[in-house]
């Protein structure tokens, strides 16, 4: 349908946009790149298309162009959280640590709790010997579960890095239960590489039907 949307109309950014990320998810990483690059030439001034840029060059385990995407989108919109989400990941990836965790709070802030933002903000609190810290966001978003809907799939992430195997299970298995559609990043995204060809995740992730 993206195609079709695109073959319809060549300038139509969001398709060129949306097509890049599903070929990100699925693994063809160099098409994606193209489709995106097309999508930030139609509509240079839109933000997400360079955050986006920079997701999909971190799935590719590409860390400069994701860290430059995502400065990019700061310069669009220097309170765009997005961008500072994507920021702080590339960062941690690059040992940028103190850098990464400043971006991650950044985020946290703008968004106004985004729990996306959140979890990374515990990731990384995590990484760099916060854990109590860590553990103290990640409850009160599991108390902010239990009165409103909050993706299974950014706590899970959160225990990731704290090594609550466990924990990080339940909430991944819950993720599947209420088809979060954060899942969607298992496959691709490297906060996961230590758990690939681990048999829970690789369960998760076939049920999800990402695997074959």
């Amino acid at each position: 349908m993206l195609r079709r949307a695109i073959a319809l109309d060549g300038h139509y950014a969001y398709a060129f946009r949306m097509l890049g990320h599903v070929l990100s998810q699925t693994g063809r990483h160099p098409a994606a790149r193209i489709a995106l690059q097309r999508a930030r030439e139609l509509d240079p001034l839109y933000a997400m298309h360079h955050a986006l840029s920079a997701q999909l060059a971190f799935q590719a385990r590409d860390f400069d162009a994701a860290l430059e995407h995502a400065r990019h989108s700061l310069d669009v919109d220097p309170n765009f959280w997005p961008g500072y989400h994507q920021l702080a990941q590339v960062q941690q990836q690059r040992g940028e640590m103190d850098a990464a965790l400043a971006a991650a709070n950044t985020a946290s802030r703008l968004s106004g709790g985004n729990s996306k933002a959140v979890s990374l903000q515990a990731y990384l609190l995590a990484t760099t010997g916060c854990g109590n810290e860590a553990r103290s966001i990640l409850t009160a978003l599991e108390q902010t579960a239990t009165a409103r809907y909050v993706p299974p799939y950014a706590i899970a992430l959160g225990y990731l890095l704290l090594q609550w195997v466990d924990a990080m299970f339940q909430w991944l298995e819950r993720a599947y239960d209420a088809r979060d559609v954060h899942l969607v990043f298992g496959p691709v995204d490297p906060k996961w590489d230590p758990y690939r060809g681990e048999r829970r995740f690789e369960d998760v992730m076939s049920r999800c039907g990402f695997t074959r």
